[in-house]
């Protein structure tokens, strides 16, 4: 759908979309050895849908031969589903990550979620022994054993979606006479998580800023992971974990660091908003301009690129993914250089 309004001084699409795909190769099928000889097998049989609206607003307020001004708006989302992998459960992408994060497709889920390890937790993990523990605690909150530390639940799961829930753009522009234009442009992602392993492997060497607390005493729910486990329950609820460095180190050098088996612990909201750009433009058309250079006119842009990032990620940056735009995950974060601010001075001849 497309509209105009107010003598086309604002226009408004909306699109809507639902797509069927079958017959796709995600990944080689896993098949059983005795009878074929072989571990996988590459097979058209995958099925997903992608469904989404896509919303488009630009509006121009004020136009005059003085002064103009202009303002757009973009919102898009899209919800992925894996409906049929020819009866396997999930394919890993073995190329797409690493023990305890890799990227998968999970029936149920968007292509491109990350499976691993969690700690055990209260209404997720099956084992008895967690389930008496927990009691009425409430769903997802972290078991805690008598020694007062988190214990690994050993079950496969999916631990992260790094697909966003949806996409805003922000732009705007002032135009002053003929030649001088002011522009913005801000980028908004609600939504899609980012596996920080850059933060799992400092917290093993203990140069993370996390690791700091090593002089400290450690009580989960108290002091220790309470962003990715506020809420905990177990017979050590409320236990002091860590009292010395030593203790500390342990931990970090198994389930609390990134060589560890756990990747859960180190998933975080991957949401932002980034200046992406401001600019500055100059257009040169005057008489002198064609008699002096032979060209018509010349236009003189200054640019500044992603100048500022709003984020509660504690990463670098929570656009970086280890496989750039050739993986088909995205969030995976592993020692990658975070985009770059930059600024670009151009100039453009017209004829």
């Amino acid at each position: 759908m497309d509209l105009g309004f107010f003598d086309q001084r604002a226009d408004f699409s909306f699109t809507y979309y639902d797509k069927r795909t079958s017959d796709v190769i995600l990944a080689a099928l896993p098949v059983n050895a005795s009878q074929t000889g072989a571990f996988q097998t590459v097979e058209n049989g995958a099925k997903l849908t992608n469904q989404g609206i896509e919303i488009s607003f630009n509006a121009r307020p004020y136009t005059s031969d003085l002064l103009g001004w202009d303002v757009g708006f973009q919102y898009g989302r899209n919800r992925g589903d894996v409906t049929d992998l020819l009866g396997a459960e999930f394919i890993p992408y073995n190329n797409e990550g690493f023990t305890g994060a890799i990227g998968s497709s999970t029936l149920g889920y968007a292509p491109g979620v990350i499976r691993g390890k969690d700690f055990a937790r209260c209404g997720i993990t099956e084992d008895p022994a967690v389930v008496a523990g927990c009691g009425n605690a409430p769903k997802g909150a972290l078991y805690i054993a008598a020694n007062g530390q988190p214990i690994l639940d050993p079950v496969d799961r999916v631990i992260a979606d790094p697909n966003p829930k949806y996409t805003m753009t922000f732009s705007s522009g002032l135009h002053i006479g003929r030649s001088l234009t002011l522009s913005g442009l801000l980028d908004v992602r609600k939504g899609g998580d980012v596996w920080d392993g850059t933060r799992g492997i400092l917290n093993n060497f203990g140069t993370s800023i996390e690791s700091l607390n090593r002089n400290t005493q450690g009580i989960f729910g108290q002091n220790v992971l309470t962003d990715k486990y506020p809420v905990v329950a177990g017979p050590g609820a409320g236990t002091v974990a860590f009292s010395t460095p030593a203790q500390w180190q342990t931990w970090y050098n198994n389930n609390g660091g990134g060589f560890g088996p756990i990747g859960a612990q180190f998933v975080e909201d991957g949401s932002f908003a980034k200046l992406r750009e401001l600019s500055l433009a100059y257009t040169l058309d005057q008489p002198w301009v064609h008699s002096l250079t032979g060209f018509t006119s010349a236009d003189v842009r200054i640019a500044g690129r992603n100048l500022h990032t709003w984020t509660r990620y504690t990463g670098y940056d929570p656009e970086v993914n280890l496989g750039g735009g050739e993986f088909l995950t995205q969030g995976l974060d592993y020692f990658i250089n975070p985009p770059s601010r930059s600024f670009v001075l151009s100039i453009s001849l017209n004829r």
